[in-house]
């Protein structure tokens, strides 16, 4: 998806008579007719069987994987809840009231998770510094519950999974690290399984025709089943296909097979009607291939219609995002400012990046970058709660420091689900400096003479997450001819290498930008990074540049 970057700116004759010499007998001419519609039959038989299990191939993969990518979601959620918990609790400064606050939105009735507990790691020793919830099946303080933590400690996986099996009942178990001001923690939680592993598919779900059956790993044996159709039998035979989806340290393979003929009962018994109709060979051979181009052509429609409505719906996300940003930029004498938002390749979720500028006079203005934690339209309207709530303190005069106290306290994740990180400045042109607050963000990077630094900006914990939280404000000098350029993680954040890998990417990319226009900075950075690999995560980026 392309960034949106705001700017200022014949009649036939009579057949002449056999001679009599050459005219073949009766017997002859039954042979050469009977071959004939035999061979012709035949051909289309095969012809018409061959096709009708390529179109139940195609549309079983089709289907396969429109239901893959749904449950290419199950990864999300464990990184957004159990790893966000994780993260917070290992940022802040009592992991134990954090790590139970941040999981009671997933201990619910409805929610995915049945228990959690916090451990932090003394060199390879674990201890637990807190649980929440039902209790582990896998026993605390077990072998296996002490390597599966050391696992995850050192996994380059976004999550180590384990199948836990105890008490006639089946769970899935969850580690992710994270490291922190307080050492290196880790969580673990578990999901529970269906009782037998049968699940029951509604006669109207889109895969009512299909017998699927979830693996764990890559080999689908019995011990590596997590759940089927009640309704499938086991193993499935015929037209199968299999679609691996990346899950934590391993993979879930899905496996499914059709339940009925997927292109209709007409293509399925059609070879038959063939056979059967041999008399009828001429006009149902023409029958036969209008009928099989026709199924053919509504499943590349089918196909086409649905990649269409998932570009249409991604493409609204985009749009919605799009006018959750400013409209516009403000002219401020001596100061020049581009923005730039690049939409995720994650799923068609509105995402919950955001920024925003706001001018105080001639000489001051307030610039926000924000990030809510997870997607859809709970995140769009926390965004949109806290990017209009900053913009009213700003105007009112509040400091940095006091916008995240009280966007502190009118969220909290223990009642919306979602935390959020947010980096506010003021920069001041007549000191020629900017004083800074974090909750919990990444720090902007500063670009004079030739030259890229972090800087060097303390953060507090992200809003959300406690509504008495300080933030302590930094001040820096800004020279003439300097930029900053704030950011979300999606710019720097890879999957699987370290967030330092990404910001040394960072300081790399923006002094090859040269002295560049500001715009055309920010979509230098943006071209250089993301082709280093396409980020799943929005981005918001702000430059700001002292021009005199």
């Amino acid at each position: 998806m392309e960034p949106v970057a705001i700017r200022r700116g014949h009649k036939d004759g009579d057949s002449a008579p056999a001679r009599r010499g050459g005219r073949l007998g009766p017997g002859s001419v039954l042979v050469i007719v009977v071959a004939a519609g035999v061979g012709v039959t035949t051909v289309l038989a095969l012809v018409t069987l061959g096709s009708y299990h390529r179109n139940e191939h195609r549309l079983l993969a089709l289907q396969t994987r429109l239901t893959a990518d749904a449950l290419a979601a199950s990864p999300l959620y464990v990184q957004d809840h159990l790893g966000g918990a994780v993260r917070i609790a290992a940022a802040g400064n009592d992991p134990s009231e954090v790590f139970s606050k941040a999981m009671s939105g997933s201990l619910t009735k409805n929610g995915p998770f049945s228990d959690g507990s916090l451990w932090r790691l003394s060199g390879t020793v674990p201890h637990e510094v807190t649980e929440v919830g039902a209790g582990p099946l896998l026993p605390p303080g077990s072998v296996r519950m002490t390597d599966l933590l050391r696992q995850a400690a050192v996994s380059k996986a976004a999550f180590i999974v384990t199948r836990v099996i105890a008490a006639g009942s089946s769970r899935l178990g969850y580690a992710i690290a994270a490291r922190g001001t307080g050492g290196l923690f880790v969580g673990y939680s578990e999901e529970q399984l269906p009782r037998d592993r049968e699940i029951a598919v509604p006669s109207t779900s889109p895969v009512a025709q299909l017998n699927l059956v979830l693996y764990l790993g890559r080999k689908e044996t019995p011990s590596a089943l997590l759940e089927y159709d009640s309704t499938a039998p086991l193993p499935l035979r015929g037209t199968v296909y299999t679609a691996r989806i990346p899950f934590g340290d391993t993979v879930l393979s899905l496996t499914t097979s059709p339940k009925s003929s997927l292109a209709g009962s007409l293509s399925q018994y059609l070879p038959v009607g063939i056979i059967a109709g041999g008399a009828l060979l001429t006009a149902l051979a023409a029958w036969v291939a209008w009928r099989l181009a026709r199924d053919r052509e509504a499943a590349e429609s089918s196909g086409q219609r649905s990649e269409q409505l998932y570009a249409e719906q991604r493409s609204l996300a985009a749009e919605l995002q799009q006018a959750l940003l400013p409209s516009e930029l403000p002219d401020v004498s001596g100061v020049a400012v581009a923005l730039r938002y690049i939409a995720g390749t994650r799923g068609v979720d509105v995402g919950g990046d955001w920024c925003d500028v706001v001018p105080l006079d001639n000489d001051r203005l307030v610039f926000v970058v924000g990030d809510v934690s997870g997607r859809g339209v709970a995140a769009a309207a926390v965004m949109a709660s806290l990017h209009f709530a900053c913009r009213a303190y700003a105007v009112e005069g509040h400091p940095p420091e006091l916008i995240l106290a009280n966007l502190a306290r009118i969220l909290r994740i223990d009642q919306t689900g979602h935390f959020a990180t947010v980096l506010c400045g003021i920069l001041d042109l007549r000191a020629r400096e900017m004083t800074l607050a974090s909750a919990g963000h990444l720090p902007p990077i500063l670009i004079h003479d030739g030259q890229s630094s972090i800087v060097p900006l303390k953060p507090g914990p992200p809003v959300g997450v406690s509504a008495t939280a300080e933030y302590l404000p930094g001040k820096f000098p800004l020279p003439a001819e300097t930029t900053l350029i704030a950011y979300t993680d999606g710019l720097v954040e890879r999957r699987g290498e370290s967030l330092d890998a990404g910001l040394t990417r960072l300081l790399k990319a923006a002094i090859n930008a040269g002295q560049a226009p500001l715009d055309d900075l920010l979509g230098s950075v943006c071209a250089e990074l993301i082709n280093d690999g396409p980020t799943a995560d929005d981005i918001a980026m702000i430059g700001l540049r002292c021009l005199n």
